[in-house]
C-alpha cells in the first residue's frame, strides 16, 4: 500500500480552493490525492479509489450549500464508513466550503434541524490560517469517533450493502437490533461473526425480522436477535435502499432497549 495521503473531494467545477489548499499543504509532506465527487450512486467506487490511495484525512472543497444537501451528505457518510472499515481504522475529515447554506429556518413550515448525531458531525470547517499542521496530525493521530455503538460497512457488487454494528462496545451485549427509516430502505438478511468481516455462517438465535418501534418521532422497520455477542463480534445486517436514520440497540426481553440513533442525511 502506498504511503498515507491526504485525500481531496471536490464537489464542484471550481478548483481553486482545492489548488490554494494544496499550495499550503505541500511543504508539510503529506502527499495529496482525490476527486471530484462523482454524480449518481458511486460512493462505493470513490472509497475504494480512496483506500487504494491509503488517504488518512479527508478535505471536502466545494459551496456550503451542496454540502448541506442530505442526498450528498447520505452518500459521503456511506463512502467515509465504506473508507474507514475497508482501511481498519478512523480517519478524520474537515470541510472548505464557500457562500452560505441554506437556514432550515427561513421558511415559516420549515422542520426544525434534526437533532440526532451524524455520521458526518465530527467533520469540521477549517480555519482561514494555520490549519495543515492539524491536517497532518490528524492524519497521523486521527481522533475515533464518538459514536455510542460500533459502526462500519462492508459493500460488494454481489453481497450488497452491508453494516457492521455492536450495540454496546468493548461489552458482550445480549443480542442486537438495526432499526432503518427512510426512502423505503429495508433490511433483508442479518448474522452475526468475528468483527472486520462478513462471516461464512451463523447460527441466528431467537431472531425477528420486520419489528416496528417508534423512536423520537420516527418509525423504523427493524431485525433483531437475542444472540449474546462478545466484545469481538458483530452484528451484520444487509440493507435494501439508503435509510437516512439508523437505530441500534438490543433486545433484552423482546423490546428494543438503549437505542441510539444515528443520521447518514
Amino acid at each position: 500500500m502506498t504511503d498515507k495521503c491526504a485525500w481531496f473531494i471536490n464537489l464542484s467545477d471550481d478548483e481553486h480552493a482545492a489548488q490554494a489548499a494544496a499550495r499550503q499543504l505541500k511543504p508539510y509532506g503529506l502527499p495529496i490525492r482525490g476527486q471530484r465527487w462523482p454524480q449518481g450512486l458511486a460512493w462505493l467506487a470513490a472509497a475504494q479509489e480512496a483506500a487504494s490511495a491509503n488517504a488518512a484525512v479527508v478535505l471536502v472543497f466545494g459551496p456550503a450549500s451542496r454540502y448541506a444537501d442530505p442526498i450528498l451528505r447520505r452518500d459521503l457518510a456511506l463512502f467515509r464508513l465504506r473508507l474507514h472499515t475497508q482501511l481498519g481504522r478512523p480517519l478524520n475529515g474537515f470541510t472548505v466550503l464557500g457562500g452560505d447554506a441554506p437556514d432550515p429556518g427561513a421558511a415559516p413550515d420549515a422542520p426544525p434541524p434534526p437533532v440526532h448525531p451524524a455520521v458526518l458531525d465530527d467533520w469540521t470547517p477549517l480555519p482561514a490560517a494555520g490549519w495543515p499542521a492539524k491536517v497532518v496530525a490528524r492524519a497521523h493521530a486521527p481522533s475515533a469517533p464518538a459514536w455510542p455503538i460500533a459502526l462500519g460497512l462492508h459493500a460488494h457488487e454481489r453481497l450488497g450493502v452491508w453494516l457492521e454494528t455492536h450495540p454496546q462496545p468493548g461489552h458482550t451485549a445480549p443480542g442486537a437490533l438495526l432499526g432503518v427509516a427512510g426512502h423505503g430502505a429495508k433490511i433483508d438478511f442479518h448474522a452475526v461473526g468475528p468483527k472486520g468481516g462478513l462471516p461464512a455462517s451463523t447460527d441466528n438465535q431467537y431472531e425477528l425480522k420486520g419489528v416496528q418501534f417508534t423512536a423520537a418521532d420516527t418509525a423504523f422497520e427493524a431485525w433483531a436477535l437475542r444472540n449474546a455477542i462478545g466484545p469481538d463480534e458483530r452484528y451484520y445486517t444487509r440493507l435494501d435502499g439508503d435509510p437516512d436514520l439508523l437505530a441500534i440497540g438490543t433486545l433484552p426481553d423482546g423490546e428494543p432497549r438503549d437505542v441510539s440513533l444515528i443520521r447518514l442525511g
